[in-house]
């Protein structure tokens, strides 16, 4: 009886470990490109009534009547999250403390209101790369995780799948990922819609030779901090 039970308890113990092992991350993805494009999208500071915001309000689909009026169509001011205004066919952009609109993303943090800038991926602080329909096809989800490497310079960073775009153009990443791994970005001194400010909009970025290792099934879906990004990617690439 006792061998039976010694013998149960191996053959458990080599099914769990096998499990386990069939069931890890696949770490052997590697994407590689020299095409890139920028996303300001979710960014904290992205559009302002008074045009003041790091992209011109037009990127985001707002004109200055609208922008000024806070007053849109269904499908006008398409990069700043709205509501409905009663009963009406018009919406008013969500406005953030300090008067910013409230840039969207794909859902980054699911269990934040849609009327919270909490609720999208800042684009000045996170390092996103925007899913799109290869990335998709490759099998990648929303919140999956990525390492990066700069081949050009050397350096890398963590990142994290998130928000969409409906071409493969380019390789789209986020402001804070261009920074993380020291690629240049163009930008274009700019003013308020009242003249009294001048601003710094942010217009492109250069092409650089990016190594993109890639996890599928590694997010839940949900959100991470800067931090919680990084110890995954390093736990990921086994660093």
């Amino acid at each position: 009886m006792k061998k039976y039970s010694l013998f149960a308890l191996c053959f458990s113990t080599f099914v769990s470990w096998t499990s386990a092992q069939t069931t890890a991350v696949d770490t052997t993805h590697i994407f590689r490109t020299k095409t890139l494009a920028l996303n300001l999208d979710g960014a904290r500071h992205a559009y302002h009534p008074n045009n003041e915001g790091l992209l011109y309000n037009l990127n985001g689909g707002i004109t200055r009547e609208e922008a000024t009026q806070n007053k849109f169509k269904k499908d006008r001011g398409y990069g700043i999250a709205k509501k409905r205004i009663g009963q009406s066919d018009d919406y008013e952009g969500y406005l953030q403390a300090d008067g910013y609109f409230v840039s969207q993303t794909t859902p980054y943090n699911r269990n934040e209101p849609e009327s919270s800038a909490a609720r999208y991926a800042d684009a000045e602080t996170i390092p996103y790369i925007t899913l799109s329909p290869k990335w998709k096809a490759r099998g990648i989800k929303n919140c999956d995780i990525a390492f990066v490497v700069n081949l050009d310079n050397g350096k890398k960073s963590a990142a994290i799948f998130t928000d969409y775009r409906k071409n493969d153009e380019s390789l789209e990443i986020s402001l804070a990922l261009a920074q993380a791994l020291g690629i240049p970005v163009a930008t274009k001194k700019g003013s308020s819609y009242d003249n009294k400010k001048t601003v710094t909009k942010y217009r492109g970025i250069a092409s650089r030779d990016l190594k993109i290792y890639y996890f599928k099934g590694s997010g839940d879906g949900n959100g991470k901090t800067v931090e919680e990004i990084k110890k995954a990617a390093q736990k990921l690439m086994g660093l």
